[in-house]
């Protein structure tokens, strides 16, 4: 597997984000790490009409898989690519922290599943950092996780993005505690 970047930690006085025109260490990071992926993605594109879909994942909770989906959202939206952002660690949610109070408690992807009058437009949530980002939420922690999952409106719902976004970039739960991610990387 191809090493696409390396993310530095940051401390816990740090906002832990990149802003705009940022020359940190950080920043930086995420610059090369968004153009290695641009590159591995030139000499697979097939379709332009669909976005590209990237998983961002870890073997355990904790390894910073919230701040890596969020910052590689926000550095693509800063090139001026549509970019939405998915809550997909429907046990553990963490990308609420970025949010202010009042959206934190709002729908996402597990009302879209579990509720068919729910739409795409109504869980987008907004966001201060890029005009071009949109942030879908987990939503509402299910007790069937994994049953939930199986549902064909699980798949319809990053169909639906992948119409309307040059990027989908998915927070997923990890890898190597639950099923979860498994049931929804295709």
């Amino acid at each position: 597997i191809p090493i696409v970047g390396e993310i530095p930690s940051h401390s816990k006085k740090e906002d832990g984000y990149v802003k705009v025109n940022d020359r940190t260490v950080m920043a930086e990071a995420f610059r090369m790490l968004r153009t290695n992926l641009q590159f591995m993605f030139l000499d697979k594109i097939t379709n332009t009409n669909h976005g590209k879909v990237i998983f961002v994942n870890s073997s355990v909770k904790g390894e910073g898989k919230t701040s890596v989906a969020f910052n590689l959202a926000l550095t693509l939206a800063m090139t001026g690519k549509k970019v939405c952002l998915v809550g997909a660690d429907i046990r553990n949610p963490q990308l609420q922290r970025y949010l202010p109070d009042s959206s934190k408690n709002a729908p996402g992807y597990t009302n879209f599943i579990a509720d068919s009058s729910v739409t795409i437009d109504s869980l987008k949530t907004e966001n201060e950092f890029n005009d071009n980002l949109d942030i879908y939420l987990s939503g509402a922690i299910p007790p069937n996780p994994a049953e939930l999952l199986l549902s064909p409106r699980a798949t319809s719902f990053f169909e639906e993005l992948k119409l309307r976004y040059d990027y989908v970039i998915v927070d997923t739960a990890p890898s190597l505690l639950v099923a979860d991610t498994l049931l929804i990387n295709k």
